[in-house]
């Protein structure tokens, strides 16, 4: 077997597959993105196979979708789920989040044969199995050959995609992650949809070791949980609507990162009144739910574009605090790897600092970055 990994360059963290055939010279792609398109007809050619078959996981949200260009310029068979038959259904639901004209673009797209649970797809020699795993979108499928799994955007290195997106659902998201991907062999290796840290892949068995999304819950534990992991749906860059199907997870170790209770914290705030206190959740959540008195307010999703508005000096004590405690997790672990020395996250987050009842201000947002 032939495998390529296509990493797009336009940002997106998107990643396609081209899996092949030598033999027989028939090629299959994985989830192309538009931008993509002509990168992979260019390895088709320099490999000497022809792209006979296209797999799209689902209907992307986050960029377009390159199977409709790829049906243009090389003829393959376009494959999707059943459930694809539906997808117009969410197109209106897209405008509300700024993504309407995407969904339109890759609803688009014409499909040539779908696909159910359990099929089986030949190309040559390779074999495709198909598994539905629904809960990023409702169309959602995975495709195990061999040892390798491609999970689109259902589960990612460190993390899953989004389930807030039209057409998800985290409940499902639940069911396909625990009924349909955990039940593989461990050494399976995991190849997604979106990666945004230069991995390759990643073995199932660790995955389920240090993957909080794979952590051993309810599920309604589980859907407290990614309430609370997920910044807000979109970021506005100048007007523009920047979607991401997962957050940027900069790590898988808790190296570097101590947590502090509530009660800790309020005893040290006595003491060193001057520790940064982070909040990273989006603004209208300090209002609404309250924030710690003194908190410095920098999103999640800005962090990386505002990391220079953290303190200069790296051995600064902060704390990092969302609500839970999840978010401010990852940005502790972000600020750890950018050299900070003295991190600490409040465990239970702003939550638990309200059970204690300690003082919270909803009167103003937050004061300015130092």
């Amino acid at each position: 077997m032939i495998f390529r990994q296509i990493r797009s360059t336009d940002g997106s963290g998107t990643l396609s597959y081209l899996l092949a055939d030598e033999q027989r010279g028939m090629a299959a792609v994985i989830d192309p993105n538009l931008e993509d398109v002509d990168r992979i007809g260019s390895l088709a050619d320099e490999l000497g196979v022809r792209i006979t078959h296209v797999f799209d996981t689902h209907t992307h949200a986050d960029h377009v979708s390159g199977a409709g260009k790829m049906r243009e310029l090389h003829d393959p068979m376009v494959i999707m789920h059943e459930n694809t038959k539906n997808k117009w259904k969410i197109v209106d639901q897209g405008d509300r989040f700024g993504i309407g004209d995407i969904l339109r673009a890759n609803a688009a797209v014409e499909v040539d044969r779908y696909v159910v649970d359990g099929d089986v797809v030949e190309v040559g020699g390779l074999t495709f199995k198909v598994l539905f795993t629904p809960g990023h979108t409702d169309n959602h499928i995975s495709l195990l050959v061999d040892d390798h799994l491609f999970t689109g955007d259902l589960l990612l290195i460190g993390q899953a995609g989004r389930s807030d997106l039209p057409g998800g659902n985290p409940e499902e998201q639940y069911d396909s992650l625990f009924t349909k991907i955990t039940t593989l062999p461990d050494w399976t290796k995991i190849f997604p949809g979106h990666d945004y840290e230069e991995n390759a892949f990643a073995y199932l068995g660790e995955e389920k070791k240090s993957n909080p999304f794979l952590g051993q819950r309810t599920k309604q534990e589980y859907l407290q949980f990614v309430t609370d992991f997920f910044p807000p749906l979109a970021d506005s860059v100048d007007g523009k609507v920047v979607l991401q199907c997962g957050t940027k997870r900069v790590t898988q170790s808790a190296e570097g990162v101590r947590g502090i209770s509530a009660a800790d914290l309020s005893a040290r705030l006595h003491e060193q009144p001057d520790m940064m206190l982070l909040d990273v959740r989006e603004p209208f959540e300090l209002v609404a739910f309250g924030a710690i008195p003194g908190v410095t307010n920098i999103p999640i999703g800005q962090i990386a574009a505002r990391v220079e508005e953290l303190p200069a000096d790296k051995n600064t004590e902060i704390v990092s605090i969302c609500q839970s405690g999840n978010r401010s997790f990852e940005v502790a672990h972000f600020l750890a790897k950018k050299g900070y020395s003295n991190v600490l996250n409040l465990d239970g987050g702003t939550s638990a600092w309200i059970r204690r009842g300690l003082p919270v201000t909803k009167n103003q947002y937050a004061r300015s970055p130092r």
